[in-house]
């Protein structure tokens, strides 16, 4: 990073009470397969007192995230199902982006049905075969069963037929994106870069507004990440990066908890404030 954008932070550290908004993925992120909710929460907050806003950004259920934010002193907004929604901590109720997930669920229905095309939605997947595909817990996977915004399917056919199947719903205004051992439908109105924008506006205050931090991994994180001002990468689960280019670029060496934490320290140049916050040591679980 330059010393001129150092310089423009410094700027905003002294006139702006939320100096950073940092919008993090989950899985593969913020979470690796231990799938330690208390010490991802445990690493938001410790980044609380400098300024910082955490906001989780997931393909996760709205259920899920409410989950997340149990384990937080200090909760914060987030984004769900890729976008499909967001929700702020005093609102009774989240706000919905786009069209409902039974919705979209029916036409799933109709378009394989139509271009005779496999692949089996969560509506047609149940928990138990969740949790083997997963990894999760039975009341995890029951939780990410939970759609209202989106629809999460397994993809049994060839790529020439997911082509056809892109264009199928693109003709209805759905979009789909490929997360981990999922694709996800949901509608084109939707993605995590617009639930970004939304929750960036309202820490715009005049001229001044924090500096947006985006981190993530996959496909379905590459509008959220070239609209921040500065991107942070993590490895896939092959150890490659995605290819995308940002001004601003730092990559992070792998995911899980600390070494998020550690990045964030980095980046925002307020040294190791690990020592005063418990980070746990966690075993190895699986995840979505």
């Amino acid at each position: 990073m330059g010393v001129g954008r150092l310089n423009d932070i410094e700027n905003y550290k002294k006139n702006f009470a939320t100096k950073w908004l940092i919008f993090t993925d989950l899985d593969g992120t913020l979470l690796d397969r231990r799938y330690d909710l208390h010490a991802a929460g445990a690493a938001m907050d410790a980044l609380h007192e400098h300024g910082c806003i955490c906001v989780p950004a997931s393909s996760k259920t709205h259920s899920e995230m409410i989950e997340l934010n149990r384990y937080r002193k200090f909760p914060s907004p987030y984004i769900f199902e890729n976008g499909a929604g967001l929700c702020w901590p005093s609102a009774a109720e989240p706000e919905y982006l786009g069209r409902g997930a039974d919705e979209i669920c029916d036409l799933l229905d109709h378009i394989r049905a139509a271009h005779n095309l496999n692949y089996r939605t969560f509506r047609h997947i149940d928990c138990t075969e969740l949790q083997a595909i997963t990894g999760l817990s039975e009341s995890a996977a029951a939780l990410a069963k939970q759609r209202t915004g989106s629809m999460p399917l397994l993809w049994e056919d060839s790529d020439e037929a997911l082509e056809t199947f892109s264009e199928a719903l693109g003709f209805i205004g759905l979009q789909i994106v490929k997360g981990g051992s999922f694709h996800t439908v949901l509608d084109n109105s939707c993605s995590k870069a617009i639930g970004m924008k939304q929750i960036a506006e309202h820490f715009v205050r005049g001229e001044n507004a924090p500096i947006l931090v985006s981190c993530g991994d996959a496909e379905n994180d590459r509008e959220m990440l070239a609209l921040a001002d500065i991107a942070v990468l993590f490895p896939q689960s092959d150890g490659k990066y995605l290819q995308f280019n940002h001004p601003v670029m730092h990559y992070a060496s792998t995911c899980g908890h600390e070494h998020w934490l550690e990045t964030m320290e980095q980046i925002l140049g307020i040294g190791d404030i690990t020592s005063g916050h418990s980070l746990r040591k966690t075993e190895n679980q699986t995840f979505e």
